[in-house]
């Protein structure tokens, strides 16, 4: 199995990602990895060595992914499944919303998905698939994530109509909607627009509430770890009659009301 991995936040997603197709049972797998921030794609070729290769990509330009899946297949001899993990959330209530977070977020979360879908519709092998990690927040939104949500929520259905435009060649399509995972990105303290940087005990402090707040909203009680995720785009990368489909991955998040 021969696939692509776009990223552009988490390093521990994206290493739980590479780990579980490292695992004994894929042993032939090879996976390219792509994203701007070079050392992390280092630290995931060097601890595979010629089993995972890197493409270093600013998905939010479109120059820099342009071709970008076909030069994935031309490293490895063909490419059997792509997985979108990028995103990136900026948290800001209505009236406050800035225009530069604006279009960061829909160029991350939907557009650059959508184009590298497209492409991956022409490079994909017969019978590959496509998997996109889309959100909990794409279905049940909060106040400070209009952006992120609505994003996420077109994302979905880019992902359905991908899956509809690859079925005559058996190309699937599918995305998992996770709660929170607990990432660096979930770790950092939310403040309010205006708010002054807070003292490093006070940041730790309100770290850990916020955390402990964000656990408690899950019935089985823990955020999701990125191995939790990993699991599940294996599992759709291999499931070949699932397609369009949407995998709630959240500890019970969307059961409360």
């Amino acid at each position: 199995m021969r696939w692509a991995r776009a990223r552009c936040s988490s390093l521990a997603v994206g290493r739980a990602l590479v780990a579980r197709w490292r695992r004994p049972c894929c042993a032939r797998g090879q996976v390219v990895v792509s994203g701007r921030r070079a050392e992390v794609l280092e630290s995931l070729t060097t601890a595979w060595p010629g089993q995972a290769f890197a493409l270093p990509c600013d998905l939010a330009s479109l120059e820099a992914r342009e071709g970008l899946l076909r030069r994935a297949a031309g490293l490895m001899g063909g490419l059997d499944g792509f997985v979108h993990s990028a995103g990136q959330v900026v948290h800001q209530p209505p009236g406050h919303i800035g225009e530069d977070a604006l279009r960061a977020q829909l160029e991350v979360n939907l557009i650059a998905p959508l184009r590298l879908g497209e492409q991956a519709l022409e490079v994909l092998e017969p019978g590959g698939a496509q998997v996109f990690i889309a959100s909990t927040l794409a279905t049940r939104p909060v106040v400070t994530s209009a952006v992120y949500s609505a994003a996420k929520a077109g994302l979905l259905q880019v992902m359905k109509v991908l899956a509809l435009a690859g079925a005559a060649r058996g190309v699937r399509a599918s995305a998992v909607l996770p709660g929170v995972v607990e990432t660096d990105m979930v770790r950092e303290v939310r403040l309010a627009p205006g708010a002054e940087p807070l003292s490093e005990p006070e940041y730790t402090r309100r770290q850990e509430a916020q955390l402990a707040g964000l656990r408690a909203l899950h019935p089985l009680g823990r955020l999701g770890r990125p191995e939790d995720v990993a699991e599940a785009v294996r599992y759709l990368l291999g499931a070949s009659w699932i397609s369009g489909s949407e995998l709630v991955l959240d500890g019970g998040l969307l059961l409360r009301e």
